[in-house]
Formats: C-alpha cells, structure tokens, sequence
C-alpha cells in the first residue's frame, strides 16, 4: 500500500469516529412507511434515494455489496426488503455501529459487515450479482475504486452509483464559499464529467438520472419546513432538468450500469 493511499485511509478512520459516534445516538429502527416507500420507489423519477434503489434492485439481485456501506443504514435497509448484503467499510467505527443496527433492524440473517478498505477487501473476485456504491466513489482516486468495483462484480452484474457532481466551476466556486454547513470528509470531492466518463469508459452505461438542481436552496430553509420544500423542489428540479443542456447545474447524478461479459 503506498504512504498516499495509507494516509488518506486513516484520515477517512479518524474522521468517522466522531461520525459514528453522532449516528449511534440517533439510531432508531426504520419506519415501516420508509421501506414500504423504497419497495415500491413509485417517487423514483424525482427522489435520489429511491432512484438508486430502484436502479439496483430492478432485476432482483442475489447478493448485494454494500461498497462503502457506513453506519450500514442502505445495507440494512435493502435487507428489510429482502435482499441478501454485504458491506464493507474501512471504519471499525461505522461497521460496529452497523452490525449494531443489524440486530435493531432483525436482519442479521441476511446482512453482513467486513472492516476493510474497499478497494482491497478480502471477498471472492466476481462475488457479487449487484454493488451499491453511494456517496464513496468521490472519496476516492476514482481508478482505484473503479478497478475495486470492478473485481467485486459477476461479469454482467449491476452497479448502482449515487455521486455528487460538479459540472459547473462557477457552482463549485459558489458552494465552497456558502455559509451553510458541509459534513465533508477530508479527502472528498464532486465528481466532474472527465471521471463520469470514467465510468462509462469502465461499465456500461444502462441509465442515468440527474438531481438536485435548484432544491440546494431547500438547505437555507428550518428543518421543520423540510418535508413541504422536498417534494416541490424535487419536482420542479425534474421539469427543468428536460431542458438540454440543465443537466450540467446538477448537483447529484444516478448510474446504473453493468460489468461487461
């Protein structure tokens, strides 16, 4: 392992120790509604975390990896559906908190968890029919957790990415200068359309879904406005994103591809 890649893993490691410590204390079981709602994903078009589970779960995969997993929230989540997982994260801290969430939710039976770092974790080359990778490729060297994503599918098996994107410098510029408080990581970043080529250079692209447009603003309004503003702004966020061209002011992109044969 090179001196770089050692560091930025023990930064994520460090960084996630208070993390875990701030998720464990607002664990709580799943509510029944939520799960019903990732069932069906009828709001799949305009909801980001519907849309990947739908992406994922659409052609009934045996076994999931979770890659990146966390506190383990999606990965128990999907096996509340039924699902067969595994996750695998680099922080002990996270993956306690997950195996703990595991007992809460009562689907040790069929979700597991593995310390390890993703790109190297010690599973069975091609092991798994579908991988979920949210919100961790741009916490890394996007090759390095293109050939990790790479290894762990079947040939043909699905992957679904959920990833912040930045297209336009001027937003870039503009949300790293808003007051608004950002829960970033020390090496994460947006993905730009050179390593979303990337991707479809690695996988073959099947769909693609752009979110999040004008509904950044929903972050300046109270907490307790959120359920109203949410669904309005998504909407509106999907008619305007028709539009050619819109699509390059996203904030949040949904793939889903598959490993070639």
């Amino acid at each position: 392992m090179s001196e770089a890649i050692h560091e930025r893993l023990k930064n994520e490691v460090v960084f996630h120790v208070a993390i875990a410590q701030r998720e464990r204390e607002a664990l709580q079981k799943t509510p029944q509604a939520l799960i019903e709602r990732y069932r069906t994903c009828t709001r799949w078009k305009t909801h980001y975390p519907e849309c990947v589970i739908h992406f994922l779960t659409k052609h009934k995969p045996e076994h999931i990896c979770d890659f990146g997993c966390g506190s383990g929230e999606m990965a128990c989540r999907l096996g509340l559906l039924g699902y067969r997982v595994t996750g695998i994260d680099v922080s002990p801290d996270l993956i306690e908190l997950a195996r703990e969430r595991a007992v809460l939710e009562g689907v040790t039976d069929r979700v597991h968890f593995i310390v390890a770092d993703a790109a190297a974790a010690p599973v069975t080359e091609g092991a798994f029919d579908a991988v979920l990778a949210m919100s961790v490729v741009h916490h890394m060297p996007v090759q390095e957790a293109l050939d990790a994503l790479e290894r762990l599918l079947r040939p043909g098996g699905r992957i679904a990415f959920l990833e912040p994107v930045a297209y336009s410098r001027m937003l870039q510029w503009l949300r790293n200068r808003t007051p608004v408080e950002k829960d970033v990581s020390p090496d994460e970043r947006q993905l730009n359309a050179e390593e979303i080529r990337l991707i479809g250079q690695r996988f073959v692209i099947e769909e693609k879904r752009h979110f999040y447009l004008i509904s950044r603003v929903r972050r300046v309004f109270p907490d307790s406005w959120f359920h109203w503003t949410e669904r309005m702004f998504s909407w509106l966020d999907q008619a305007l994103l028709v539009i050619p061209g819109v699509s390059h002011f996203a904030g949040v992109i949904a793939i889903l591809a598959h490993k070639r044969r």
